[in-house]
């Protein structure tokens, strides 16, 4: 049986960098796939700009909180089970709330039947390219409004 984990020193350490407090409780992959993902993300909110930097920073947040809080959680609960990740209420909860990042835990969980899975897999990913593409779509057509307007008026549509 592995040592006992401080769960204090595991949430300090997941404050100051994600997914440090994932590698403190013996978590390597999981830390470095959380302190990755926060990388790109906080990479995604100086890059774009408008609502798209705003939903970076937001799931930046939200990312960052919910590893603090399962570095604590896996740090009490050190050698044992973790059954509680895998249950239906917290996996679509994640889903719900960090989108795409949550798939890998509801592809583990065998709560989900295959076809809830792709079901959920399909929902969370197009939601998500929806929602990224948004802000683009957007300015494009705000840009092209003039000329559909005009090529409205040349074929008799009158707006």
């Amino acid at each position: 049986m592995r040592n006992q984990k401080a769960s204090s020193l595991a949430l300090l350490l997941s404050l100051i960098v994600p997914g440090l407090g994932q590698i403190y409780n013996s978590e390597t992959s999981k830390g470095l796939v959380i302190a990755s993902v926060c990388l790109g993300t906080g990479a995604g909110f100086f890059w774009l700009s408008g609502l798209s930097r705003v939903t970076m920073l937001l799931t930046l947040i939200i990312v960052w909180s919910s590893t603090m809080l399962d570095a604590y959680k896996t740090a009490q609960v050190f050698g044992q089970p973790q059954e509680w990740y895998f249950r239906r209420s917290y996996v679509v909860a994640l889903l719900l709330l960090v989108g795409p990042l949550a798939l890998p835990l509801l592809w583990r969980s065998p709560y989900f039947s295959r076809a809830a899975r792709w079901g959920w897999t399909s929902l969370v990913t197009t939601v998500a390219l929806l929602l990224f593409t948004t802000p683009y779509l957007l300015s494009w057509l705000i840009q092209h409004i003039p000329a559909l307007q005009a090529a409205l008026q040349q074929s008799g549509i009158q707006p």
